[in-house]
């Protein structure tokens, strides 16, 4: 059980606003700070960020948190300027002593989150479930800040992160390799040796992963799903699909979507409940 102090009162959380921001390689930000939490994304590219005690260069992957009242100052490298994804995040907390503020994102949860919240509040502002997200996302921050992760951004963890961004297109061994700068043999047994699985292996874990959320939560036609994952035959992903999870991509959703509409009922219930104002 996860006894750890909570670090942000998640009842309080109040979306403010959220937005994504494209290269500039003549990018630059002055020192500035802000009276409720920032949170930046790091899709690609890299920057450079001036705190009172340091300085940071995050790269992809990385999210940098910004504390209320924290002074720092941004600026683009000119030669890989960042793309990023903020939120703005108005919410009682503070950050446990002696916290970094370059939070690594192994997994791919927090892009995930931030794309979601992104989305919802482009399409409907800071609606309910823009609002669930949000949570889900500062609890997210808690657990990373609460194990102590470190920012280590080797040739692995580049691998990782470029399966889950990349998924859905054609990748080899070899593309791996020259995105983390190394070279297929070192690659594959530094990926096997820490997270027991091959590279392609692991991809294909990712892809399933995927079309097992899009089975659950939309009713894009199956094949569509198929090749929006990665899969270019839909008859291999249906066997692929089955061999990994048991059940056929059709059967999958079907057992999906009495789960799906009880939550998305549970969700409504709770909207329709809550007044304004209370």
């Amino acid at each position: 059980m996860d006894r750890r102090v909570p670090l942000f009162d998640i009842e309080s959380a109040k979306l403010t606003h959220a937005g994504h921001v494209n290269p500039d390689s003549t990018w630059t930000m002055p020192v500035h700070s802000h009276t409720v939490w920032e949170f930046v994304y790091f899709e690609r590219g890299s920057g450079r960020i001036e705190l009172p005690g340091g300085t940071l260069s995050p790269q992809p992957y990385h999210l940098v948190v910004y504390p209320p009242g924290l002074p720092h100052a941004e600026s683009a490298n000119p030669m890989d300027p960042e793309e990023t994804t903020f939120l703005v995040v108005d919410v009682k907390g503070s950050p446990p002593a002696g916290a970094h503020l370059l939070l690594p994102d192994i997994h791919g949860d927090i892009a995930w989150l931030c794309q979601r919240i992104l989305a919802e509040f482009r399409a409907l502002g800071a609606t309910p479930l823009a609002e669930t997200y949000t949570r889900a996302f500062l609890l997210l921050v808690e657990r990373v800040w609460g194990r102590g992760v470190p920012i280590r951004h080797d040739s692995v963890d580049i691998a990782v992160q470029f399966l889950h961004t990349n998924y859905s297109t054609d990748i080899t061994l070899d593309d791996l390799a020259g995105a983390a700068c190394v070279s297929r043999t070192y690659l594959a047994h530094s990926f096997r040796s820490r997270l027991g699985i091959s590279p392609l292996r692991y991809l294909q874990q990712v892809r399933i992963e995927t079309a097992k959320h899009l089975l659950a939560t939309t009713l894009t036609p199956i094949h569509v799903i198929a090749t929006g994952v990665g899969f270019a035959d839909p008859l291999y992903f249906s066997r692929a699909f089955k061999t990994a999870t048991g059940l056929s991509p059709k059967a999958f959703r079907q057992r999906a979507n009495m789960t799906t509409t009880s939550i998305f009922s549970a969700v409504e219930s709770i909207s329709a409940n809550k007044e304004p104002g209370v």
